[in-house]
């Protein structure tokens, strides 16, 4: 099964590539990718004619991905503008893009005790708007993030990783349909 990881972090000290990096030593019989979102240029119809190499290439990772997998930090209450970018350039056209029936799932991350669940809200409300098979699920929001690694970023919080590791499984059963 070939997973697309999305990441609305990029920064050097990403927690959110950190857990997606964790995650990948539940997903090792899987073929696994993380795309630069931060690369992509902003969604503008004036490029959808002749999409840049970068975005064409990104939207066939979508495409040809059984699953994606979305991590991501909430900022100002919401997600961060390089996913939100991403999912638009995915999206097209409306209701036959390559995000239409596509099994997401969602994981969230937050400093404070609410661990991103407006940024989880707000990404469920636009995965549906784009026809995404959204995996519904006891929502998996990690909080305190700041505390749950150790220095070199592996994460030695053992709930967490329970946690983690149910939801990932879960979420490659519904993304087999079984």
């Amino acid at each position: 099964m070939n997973i697309l990881l999305l990441s609305g972090s990029f920064h050097s000290k990403s927690k959110t590539l950190a857990l997606l990096h964790n995650l990948s030593s539940f997903l090792d019989e899987h073929e696994l990718e993380i795309p630069k979102l931060d690369s992509l240029p902003f969604y503008s119809e004036d490029l959808s004619d002749e999409k840049p190499e970068i975005v064409s290439d990104f939207l066939l990772q979508v495409e040809s991905a059984d699953g994606l997998l979305i991590c991501t930090p909430e900022y100002n209450h919401s997600i961060p503008a390089v996913l939100k970018n991403a999912i638009d350039w995915a999206s097209r056209p409306a209701f036959n893009s390559p995000l239409k029936d596509k099994p997401v799932s969602i994981i969230t991350q937050a400093a404070s005790p609410v661990g991103g669940a407006r940024a989880q809200a707000h990404l469920k409300l636009i995965l549906d708007s784009t026809l995404s098979n959204i995996h519904m699920c006891h929502e998996m929001m990690v909080t305190n993030i700041d505390n749950i690694f150790d220095q070199n970023m592996n994460i030695v919080d053992t709930k967490v990783l329970t946690r983690l590791e149910r939801h990932v499984n879960d979420f490659i059963r519904f993304a087999n349909g079984t």
